[in-house]
């Protein structure tokens, strides 16, 4: 895929200078020295939409970088999935998954699955758990614990909360982009 690497290193400085503008505005309202903290409103506006909100709920919002991890990791597996598929010249309705397309793309470059970052299971484990996010979905289902079981993975249990931290979206990503250089997709230079 034409700039494959360019837009993953975007998407990665994006991530990260999101975190530290969270960080930083965090940092903010946790310095100042407010009696009715729990009462105070804050007020943005944003282009034209106003946008008013209790500062402990701000704060609050902040806190919480699953929003984050989970577009990150959508959009990331959203830049492999095409990138393979460009280079075995498919459409994406004509593969299962990351299994298929991931097993498609390693054959492709005579390599296979134990070249690649925490392998098959790993590989499944990102799949399943963009699946969920895109899905709506908080836990692990049966359908998605049957998957990652045939796959070698024992991650989850059945009903076990999504959690996307940092720490597990970086590990994410890495499987995702060693799946992409093992399978022959561009160089990361």
């Amino acid at each position: 895929m034409s700039g494959i690497w360019d837009r993953w290193g975007a998407l990665t400085r994006s991530m990260m200078s999101t975190r530290v503008a969270i960080a930083r505005e965090r940092a903010f309202w946790e310095q100042l020295d407010f009696t009715n903290r729990s009462t105070l409103k804050i007020k943005a506006t944003v282009g034209e939409t106003r946008y008013p909100i209790r500062l402990v709920d701000h704060v609050g919002a902040l806190d919480d970088e699953g929003t984050l991890m989970s577009a990150t990791l959508v959009l990331s597996y959203a830049l492999a999935e095409a990138a393979a598929l460009e280079r075995l010249d498919l459409e994406s309705r004509s593969v299962a998954g990351i299994e298929d397309w991931g097993g498609r793309l390693l054959r492709a470059s005579g390599r296979e699955w134990l070249d690649v970052t925490d392998g098959r299971a790993g590989a499944v484990e990102v799949g399943v758990v963009r699946n969920l996010i895109v899905h709506g979905q908080v836990a692990v289902d049966q359908k998605n614990l049957t998957r990652l079981e045939s796959a070698g993975s024992e991650a989850f249990r059945l009903r076990d909360a999504i959690d996307l931290t940092y720490e597990r979206i970086v590990t994410y990503r890495a499987r995702l982009r060693s799946l992409l250089t093992v399978g022959g997709v561009g160089s990361q230079d």
